[in-house]
């Protein structure tokens, strides 16, 4: 093997590194998490969830257009690209072999617009789809009752304490959807597999405008609350929690301040964030400027990576077509600033983020790092607190409380 072809074997690996979750979340795709999947409308051919990503295999599938892959094949399903095009998309340089890109720079330039047209088609599609969605949750909150005893009770097997202004309410029969069906005129619908108790949280933007809700479906028969939701085709634990309408950039306020807030309390979920609440209340450290909020994921907390900038995780590996070992990577600590996060007010002098363990270790530490940095502002001391090994928050708090 010449010098020349080593060189362009490393280009393509270089391409075959990118995961897909990197390159979909470059495009700004918007997908939801549907168990070990990642789902929602194909970037390329619409739908409602015929497209999904399995991160931790790093393959993707559309199943109207029967195509899937890794990365280099998703780009050149998207953008029409051939092999080395597609290389050259992910990795920003042409091959290295001396005879340059197949595509002439028009190509390229043309290629690039029309993904950019795309683009711009599938953002207006999807701030119209956004508005209908917050207008539907809106009245589905309206209907909802107001502070139901199992929410209550949802949070005391947890020993937490609710403030008088908690702003939650309960839906006693809410329907949970998951994938697709048809109907008697053979179209595509959401496909209801459960239906039981909710409650439910509003997001809201940095106005305080409604923008969508927060789902937990309880069952208090289970140890820990949540109700068991399995996928009738596979089998599968569904998640307990679903959100609809628009959470990036926005927050769940779980506990205002008593007065102008100067300090926050942030974390993923509504669990963790409130077990700290209590904890401060019960150790008389509860303080009138501080405000309790939840990001509604680890993603809406840090908000994206800047671009390459990624972390080869020190553990786990993929397996690729040829049947090779290959790394995996993370998304790195350094923001991506023109992406949306949950929203700090330039008030905020103190803020505390705090660390959840359900995630993979490394790549929720890399995550928080990136939350660090991208809520960083003169003036503001910006810290990460983490409980200790093997136990979360609410192990904490139920130490505390007992």
């Amino acid at each position: 093997m010449t010098a020349r072809d080593r060189d362009f074997d490393a280009w393509v690996e270089r391409a075959r590194t990118i995961s897909v979750i990197d390159e979909i979340e470059r495009r700004g795709i918007r997908l939801r998490r549907a168990g070990a999947e990642l789902v929602g409308p194909c970037p390329a051919c619409g739908g409602t969830d015929r497209f999904s990503v399995h991160p931790r295999r790093n393959l993707w599938n559309c199943r109207k257009a029967g195509r899937g892959g890794d990365a280099i094949a998703l780009v050149q399903y998207l953008d029409g690209a051939d092999f080395l095009a597609a290389c050259e998309t992910l990795t920003g340089a042409p091959p290295p072999r001396g005879e340059g890109t197949r595509a002439s720079a028009e190509d390229l330039a043309a290629r690039a617009e029309a993904r950019r047209a795309r683009e711009a088609e599938r953002e207006l599609e999807s701030a119209d789809f956004r508005e209908k969605e917050r207008k539907l949750c809106y009245e589905k909150w309206k209907r909802a009752q107001r502070m139901a005893p199992p929410i209550r009770d949802y949070f005391a097997a947890r020993r937490i304490r609710l403030p008088d202004a908690f702003q939650a309410r309960f839906s006693p029969s809410e329907g949970y959807y998951h994938g697709e069906e048809e109907d008697e005129r053979g179209r595509k619908r959401r496909r209801l597999i459960f239906r039981g108790p909710a409650m439910l949280l509003p997001i809201t933007d940095a106005e305080g405008v409604f923008r969508g809700l927060h789902f937990t479906w309880i069952d208090l028969s289970q140890p820990k609350g949540k109700a068991e939701i399995i996928d009738p085709d596979t089998g599968e634990l569904l998640p307990s929690k679903k959100v609809r309408g628009s959470k990036k950039g926005n927050r769940i306020l779980l506990v205002p301040a008593r007065r102008a807030p100067t300090r926050q309390v942030a974390g993923e979920g509504s669990e963790t964030v409130l077990s700290v609440y209590t904890s401060d209340l019960l150790l008389h450290r509860l303080r009138e400027d501080t405000e309790y909020v939840s990001s509604v994921d680890l993603g809406n907390l840090a908000g994206k990576a800047a671009e390459g900038c990624r972390l080869r995780h020190p553990t786990q590996t993929r397996t690729d077509k040829a049947g090779r070992v290959c790394p995996t990577f993370v998304p790195g600590a350094e923001p991506d600033f023109s992406s949306p996060a949950m929203w700090v007010s330039e008030a905020i002098t103190h803020l505390t983020l705090l660390g959840d363990g359900d995630s993979d270790p490394f790549f929720t530490r890399a995550a928080m790092a990136r939350a660090e940095r991208r809520h960083a502002a003169p003036g503001r001391h910006v810290a990460v607190e983490w409980p200790p090994e093997g136990l979360d928050f609410n192990d904490l708090l139920q130490g505390e409380a007992a």
